[in-house]
């Protein structure tokens, strides 16, 4: 009697243990999936990081400065006389 009662608690735990063991993988699966997910999210901001800073650059330059300021704005550079120079 003692052994079956034995057999039975050592079935049960056996039985817990790959349940458990099944239940473990499962979810280190969904963790590994959500991973791959925000890694790949993770590159892809950084492209599109790298393109922003390249854009910005393009912006920034002077050349298009005086363009803006010369098109949009009608600001034209100062003839030699016009131009002050002030010292302290």
């Amino acid at each position: 009697m003692m052994r079956l009662v034995a057999l039975g608690l050592l079935s049960l735990a056996v039985l817990c243990s790959a349940l458990g063991v099944v239940i473990s993988r499962h979810d280190s699966r969904k963790v590994f999936v959500e991973l791959e997910e925000l890694q790949k999210t993770r590159d892809n901001m950084n492209e599109e990081w790298g393109k922003l800073q390249l854009e910005e650059g393009t912006w920034g330059t002077n050349v298009r400065v005086e363009e803006l300021a010369r098109t949009k704005l009608g600001m034209v550079m100062p003839a030699p006389d016009q131009i002050v120079v002030v010292r302290r």
